[in-house]
């Protein structure tokens, strides 16, 4: 992440908004609870193909 850039203000995940100070940062993301950032890891998951 760049030092210009600022944090972002919706969750990576659910695009909730963000106004409280309690945020989560993993994987150069930032998400508003830690259950917002497994489903996320989740989806990713399943959107990479299998090796075969």
């Amino acid at each position: 992440m760049a030092k210009s850039e600022e944090k972002r203000k919706n969750c990576a995940q659910c695009n909730k908004s963000m106004k409280r100070v309690d945020w989560y940062y993993r994987n150069d993301g930032y998400f508003c609870n830690k259950s917002c950032f497994k489903e996320h890891l989740k989806k990713q998951a399943q959107e990479q193909p299998k090796p075969a």
